[in-house]
C-alpha cells in the first residue's frame, strides 16, 4: 500500500463535515474528532499528514481550545515526516516555487514545501488545491 498525504483543504473539509466521507459529522469535540478521523482512516488506512500541514491547520485556530482540538484531531493521523523538515526540502521547495507552470498560477510556499517533502519521502499527495506544484 502506497502512503498518501492528505492536504489541509481535505482535512478542513473533513473537519466541517463537507468532504465525501463515511460521516458528515463536524469536528466540535474530541469524540467527534476521533470518529471523523477513524472513519476516514478505515477507508484510507495509508493516509497521513506532514509537519507543514499541521502548521497550516493549527495556525487557523482562533483560540486555545480550537488549537487543542486541532492538535488532537491531527494526532490521530500518522505524521509521515516525523517533524523532520530538512534543508534539502526547503531547497526543493524554492526550486518548485520558481518553476512557472504552462498555465501560470501562484505557487504557495507551504504547498511547495509539502510537495518537496512528498518527493523526498516518495509519498503521494491528495489535494484539491490547484496551486500545488505537480509531483
Amino acid at each position: 500500500m502506497r502512503l498518501r498525504v492528505i492536504d489541509s483543504n481535505i482535512l478542513l473539509a473533513l473537519w466541517h463535515g463537507r468532504y465525501p466521507s463515511p460521516t458528515t459529522l463536524k469536528v466540535r469535540t474530541r469524540p467527534t474528532a476521533k470518529l471523523v478521523a477513524a472513519a476516514w482512516l478505515k477507508i484510507y488506512p495509508g493516509d497521513g499528514v506532514l509537519t507543514p500541514i499541521r502548521l497550516e491547520l493549527t495556525g487557523g485556530g482562533l483560540d486555545r481550545a480550537a488549537v487543542q482540538l486541532t492538535d488532537y484531531f491531527l494526532d490521530l493521523f500518522p505524521l509521515f515526516d516525523g517533524g523532520d523538515v530538512r534543508r534539502e526540502d526547503w531547497d526543493t521547495a524554492s526550486r518548485l516555487a520558481r518553476r512557472v507552470p504552462f498555465e501560470p498560477r501562484p505557487r504557495g510556499a507551504v504547498d511547495c514545501l509539502i510537495r518537496a517533502i512528498c518527493q523526498r519521502l516518495r509519498l503521494d499527495l491528495e489535494t484539491q488545491d490547484t496551486g500545488v506544484p505537480p509531483g
